[in-house]
Formats: C-alpha cells, sequence, structure tokens
C-alpha cells in the first residue's frame, strides 16, 4: 500500500522500446527519402496516436499488400510477415522496406532452423495477433499455435514426435513459463530456443510494473486495447495485487478512477512513445497527483539500426559527409572482384604445383591433389573475406595518385590465408578423427579407404594419415610462399597469427587428454583459433596492407569479439547440429572429449556434466549421455546469451572507429553472419 497519498510511481523502464523506434522512424525516414505516399502493411506498430501521427505526415496503412499501388513504397510493420506476403509484394513489383523488429526477425530464424528437424512447431502466443501470423506462415504445414495452460494440456502428439516450441515476443513472462512447463511434462525431449524468445522490453516492462503494483492502490497502463504488451502490463499488475487500468488516452483518465486512491502506479506498453506517458503526468497533476517517483529496475541502452536502403540514405558517415551509396556499392563489387582474384589465385598455384610434380611422377603430385580438392570443395573463405574487409575498409581502394595500393598483396595475403585454413582443417581432422568434411570424406579418411581397397602393404590407417599430414605441411608450405611479400606490420601479423593457431591447437589437444574443463582456458583456445585467427588477425592483416595498421585495436575489439561467438556457435552445431546442414558430422567434439567452451560452462554449472566429464577420465564417457546432459543444463540458452553479448561488444568496437559508414555497417552484418549462422 501507497506510502504517500496522492502521488504516482513512475515505472522505469516502461514505454517504446528500441524496435518501437525503429519502426516508427523507418516510416519517417521512407517519407524523407521517397516521398509521400508510402505504405505501410498493417500498423507500424500497434499504437492509434502513433498511426495517425505517420498518417498526418503521408503514410498510408493497408491491411494487405494487395492494396498498395504496383510499384509502390511498402513498410512491412514491426510485427513481421510471412514468406508469402514478401513473394506476393516481389511479384506485385513493390519496393518493400523492412521495419520487422529484430527479436522477431530471430524467432522467424528460429522457426526455419528447428522446421528443418523437427516434425512439430509449437508456437506459444495469441492466435490473430500478426506477429504469430508472420511467424506460422514460416512452416504453416508443421506449426501449432498454443496460447494457454489449458490448450497445452489438451495438445495431443503422436508418439515419437520431435517438437520444439517458440514464443510469441510481447506474452507475459509468468504465464508463458506456466505453458511451457505443461509441454515439456507432456513432450519428451521438447526443444526450446536457445535465448528467450519473450523481447527484453516485454520482460523489463513486466519486472517494472510487479514492482510498482504492490505499492500502487491503482495501476495506469498507457497502451492501445490492440497492443498485446499493454494488455500483458494490466494482467501482470492484476496478478500482482493491484487495480488496473489500461488507458489508450491519457486526456480520458477519469477522475472518479481515482476515488480513495492515494498512489497511482504508471507504466506504458512497448508501442507507446514517451509522449503519452507525459500526458499522463499532466493529466494526473490536474486531478491531484503532482508528485512523481521513479521506480528504477533496469537500464536499457538497446537501439536497432535502420533497414540498410534507409540508414544510408540522408545520415552521414564517420567523416561528416553524407554517404553515397553509389561509393558503397562500387566498395561491395571491389570486394566480390578481389575475392574472385584470391579463388584464381589458388587455383592457379595449386594447379601449377600439381603438373610440376605430376611431370616427376603421378604419386608425387598426391598430396597437392588433396589440398586442391579440399579448397574447391567449396567453404566459408571467411578469412579471405575478412582480410579483403579490412584492407577495403581502411581505404585500400581508394588510392589516389600520391598513393599506390597494391591490391596484388592483398590477393595474395588473403589466399595465404585460405591456404592456412587448409593446413588446419587437414590435420584438425586427424586429430578429431574426423570422417568427412564439406559433406566429403576427409583427407586422411579418403586415403585409407584407397589404402584398403588396393590392398597395399602396411596399415592403411596410417598410410591415410601420413598422405594428409603431407598435404596439409603443403598447404602450410604454400600459404607461407604466397605471404613472403608481406612487410613490416604486415608480416609481423602473419607470422603471430600462424604461431597463434598452432599454439591454440596445441592447447585444445591439451585439454582433451588431461580432462581440464576450465572455462578461462576454453575460452584462450576459442580466442586463438577463431578470435584472431579467423577474423582479428584477418582484418588487421588486411588495413595493415592498405597503410592503417592503427586500425589494430579496433578490429581487435571486433574481432575477438566477433570470433569468440563464431566459435560458440561451432560447440553448439556440433553438439546440436544437423549433419547434413553443417556438412560435417555432429558430436566429434564430444566423442574425441574436446573441452570446448561449451562443455567447460556446462560442467562449471550443472553437477551431471562435471560428473560424466570427471568420470571420463578413467573411462570414455558416452556422448549419446553426454549430449542428453548438456541439453538437460541448459548451458545451450546461456551460450546463446554469450553470443548476443558478443556481438554486441563487436558492434560497440565499431561505433566510434572512424570507418566509413557502410563498411561499419557491413562489418556490423559479418558479426551478426558468424554468429547466428546454421553452419
Amino acid at each position: 500500500m501507497p506510502s504517500a497519498p496522492h502521488r504516482v510511481l513512475l515505472a522505469e523502464p516502461r514505454g517504446a522500446c528500441a524496435g518501437v523506434h525503429r519502426a516508427i522512424e523507418t516510416v519517417e525516414r521512407a517519407l524523407q527519402v521517397h516521398g509521400a505516399p508510402v505504405y505501410v502493411r498493417k500498423q507500424i506498430v500497434h499504437n492509434e496516436h502513433v498511426v495517425r501521427d505517420l498518417e498526418g505526415k503521408g503514410a498510408r496503412f493497408v491491411d494487405s499488400e494487395e492494396e498498395v499501388p504496383a510499384g509502390a513504397v511498402c513498410v512491412f510493420s514491426a510485427h513481421g510477415v510471412s514468406p508469402r506476403v514478401r513473394d506476393n509484394a516481389r511479384h506485385r513489383g513493390l519496393t518493400v522496406i523492412d521495419a520487422t523488429c529484430p527479436l522477431v526477425a530471430k524467432v522467424h530464424q528460429e522457426v526455419v532452423r528447428f522446421a528443418r528437424d523437427k516434425d512439430t512447431l509449437i508456437l506459444v502466443g495469441h492466435v490473430g495477433h500478426e506477429e504469430i501470423e508472420g511467424t506460422y506462415g514460416e512452416a504453416p504445414e508443421r506449426t501449432v499455435v498454443v496460447g494457454s495452460v489449458a490448450e497445452a494440456g489438451r495438445l495431443d502428439l503422436a508418439p515419437g514426435t520431435s517438437a520444439a516450441y517458440l514464443t510469441q515476443t510481447t506474452l507475459s513472462v509468468d504465464d508463458t513459463a506456466e505453458i511451457v512447463a505443461v509441454l515439456e511434462e507432456r513432450i519428451p525431449g521438447l526443444t526450446g530456443p536457445g535465448s528467450a524468445d519473450i523481447c527484453y522490453a516485454s520482460q523489463n516492462r513486466q519486472k517494472a510494473v510487479k514492482a510498482i503494483a504492490g505499492r500502487s492502490d491503482l495501476v495506469l497502463v498507457v497502451g492501445s486495447a490492440n497492443s498485446s504488451n499493454s494488455v500483458r502490463l494490466v494482467e501482470v499488475a492484476r496478478a500482482a495485487g493491484a487495480d488496473a487500468r489500461l488507458v489508450p488516452d491519457p486526456d480520458l483518465i477519469d477522475a472518479a478512477w481515482l476515488e480513495g486512491v492515494g498512489t497511482v502506479g504508471l507504466t506504458a506498453g512497448a508501442s507507446a512513445p514517451e509522449a503519452l506517458v507525459e500526458r499522463a503526468l499532466r493529466r494526473l497533476a490536474d486531478l491531484g497527483f503532482g508528485d512523481v517517483e521513479t521506480e528504477v529496475t533496469a537500464t536499457e541502452n538497446v537501439a536497432f539500426r535502420l533497414p540498410p536502403e534507409l540508414e544510408e540514405a540522408g545520415t552521414s558517415d564517420g567523416a561528416g559527409a553524407p554517404p553515397k551509396r553509389a561509393d558503397a556499392h562500387a566498395d561491395e563489387e571491389t570486394c566480390g572482384k578481389l575475392l574472385d582474384r584470391v579463388d584464381r589465385r589458388i587455383a592457379e598455384l595449386l594447379s601449377a604445383e600439381e603438373a610440376r610434380w605430376s611431370a616427376v611422377d603421378a604419386r608425387v603430385a598426391v598430396p597437392v591433389a588433396a589440398v586442391a580438392e579440399l579448397v574447391a570443395a567449396g567453404g566459408k573463405r571467411l578469412r579471405p573475406l575478412f582480410c579483403v574487409t579490412g584492407f577495403l575498409a581502411a581505404g585500400g581502394a581508394a588510392a589516389d595518385e600520391d598513393t599506390v595500393v597494391d591490391e596484388d598483396a592483398v590477393v595474395d595475403a588473403a589466399a595465404a590465408l585460405e591456404l592456412l585454413h587448409a593446413f588446419a582443417l587437414i590435420h584438425d581432422d586427424i586429430m578429431d578423427n574426423s570422417p568427412t568434411r564439406r559433406g566429403a570424406p576427409t583427407v586422411h579418411a579418403a586415403y585409407t579407404d584407397l589404402h584398403a581397397r588396393r590392398a597395399w602393404a602396411g596399415e592403411s590407417r596410417r598410410y591415410g594419415e601420413a598422405v594428409a599430414l603431407l598435404a596439409g605441411d603443403l598447404a602450410l608450405s604454400y600459404a607461407n610462399r604466397l605471404a613472403a611479400g608481406l612487410t613490416g606490420a604486415a608480416a609481423r601479423l602473419w607470422h603471430e597469427l600462424v604461431t597463434e593457431m598452432i599454439i591454440g591447437q596445441q592447447l585444445d589437444v591439451a585439454l582433451a587428454a588431461e580432462v581440464e574443463p576450465d572455462p578461462d582456458l576454453a575460452r584462450w583456445v576459442a580466442v586463438c583459433k577463431s578470435g584472431r585467427y579467423t577474423i582479428h588477425r584477418p582484418l588487421a592483416l588486411g588495413a595493415a596492407i592498405a597503410g592503417r595498421p592503427g586500425l589494430h585495436g579496433v578490429f581487435e575489439a571486433y574481432g575477438v569479439a566477433a570470433g569468440e561467438a563464431f566459435q560458440l556457435r561451432d560447440d553448439l552445431l556440433d553438439a546440436f547440429g544437423d549433419a547434413t546442414v553443417t556438412g560435417k558430422p555432429t558430436g566429434l567434439d564430444l566423442e574425441e572429449h574436446k573441452m570446448t567452451l561449451l562443455i567447460a560452462l556446462a560442467a562449471a554449472r550443472d553437477p551431471r556434466v562435471a560428473r560424466l566429464v570427471e568420470d571420463s577420465r578413467h573411462a570414455d564417457w558416452d556422448p549419446a549421455e553426454l549430449r542428453a546432459a548438456l541439453l538437460a543444463s541448459g548451458v545451450g540458452a546461456e551460450v546463446e546469451e554469450r553470443i548476443d553479448a558478443l556481438v554486441a561488444d563487436a558492434r560497440t568496437a565499431l561505433a566510434d572507429a572512424g570507418l566509413p559508414r557502410h563498411w561499419r555497417l557491413r562489418l556490423e552484418e559479418l558479426a551478426d553472419m558468424v554468429a547466428y549462422r546454421d553452419r
């Protein structure tokens, strides 16, 4: 109950979240860029005041993309749309600007991922809500919607059905937990999202309203009736013991509501702008509630960037000049051309070497061919990509008459990185006893099999591993040959990169042999083998070749964070991924006793995992049992949250780096790509 009469207890945080700010600004920026009218499919956010304001600026809100004139600009609302809507918009020739909240987009991505290997997807949410309609549309043939504990109790799946659940982002945290508990009880092996789907803003606002409800006679929630998160706040306040009302229009707060009330709690749904809260405070002051106390339960500093086609338009880069889209496209085209040259450089080198040694004897060229086959099999080419990106972001393509930048140098360096990676993979596959790589037999497995089929003398496995060792050594030799022209800072970076990667591999082997689940050491391995080797050093190498070694610190902060996220994703994919998607067997880390950061974290938090790891000192562990323990431990969700934080750190490192805006955005996209990939 209130401690003082006639006061307002104001919740913090409250009101419009980062996704709502982004959606509103998307429409406003689209109007600036394209002019009125701009068509918006559905309400951009669920607040009639926002909609009316945008209508006054030239926005036209429609129920379907079918109502948008062919070729016109169409903004998708923050709640997301189904693939069918996207396809229809494309067929109509609409210029689409997607304002889907990134947290809603995350749920869409999870649906696509789960749809590949689950029989049934369960969406916890409200039928008819626009967010659920869009998410459901990703896999309608195998998705069911559950909106209550009762519906969860009635859900009947055939025995043995594999299922996963996802949730609407604006639900009540407590109600959702009850529904999920029923689902988990009824469906053995039910899988959930790696990190919670209910958005940070909904969770924070629900926590805040609980904090003020116990000290208020009446809680007022500013928000529209069709705003799910606003309605949930009313429900949460009532569940906490307070009377509560939804307030669509602050000017209509009724004096009769306040009779006998000493303290009014005030908050706002995540789709309500702060201007409405200010109007509510003025109305309450007019009614005698002028004393305002703020109850802070969390601090929010989340911000989402605009859709790329709008973020660059009308804004300025780090130097204060407006970026030109033509320049951005030209740089992207240059990046693609340089990467094409990297592939050609590798192919030409290996082809020449294979021809050279085949002239001596066909058997001499076997290791060269093995390297060539591995490189030709594909791969992500991440290290060349980051090297070329670092080069271009540092101005490597902006040479003038007084500056000579040798593009051949960055092509050779990027090609060297890919061959260094081939060396690492070939040797890694021997150490991990991996049978496949990129959907094909590994080098040692292929030549072990060849030896056995030909019934040659000696041990087949030793022959296969010998060929693979020599192929890996050749790949390293060719990498060093290509890097031989590097000088100064670039040369020092190359040698440090090679050394770190090998030393990181040694510690990886040692931790596995000693069964040492040490999170700090496991993280050091991840930083050396991924953070520095995959992202940080290649970026810095490219910048050094471009003549800007001073970017090293920025690229280190960015690369170490993004690289650790990359390695953590690797750990998750190995433990829980789909081999048909990743192109290599899953569970190898578990079978080979690898002390990954995932296992180290799980052992630190879960006694069952810790026991299995400890028991493996004396006998081989059961990979299936360890995998089940990892799933039950909930470490997957912890690691997903850690990945989210690392991606945020990578983005922060770029904020004040002085990079051209389009390259900063590109690096942000690359951080997302390596952290949230499925292979």
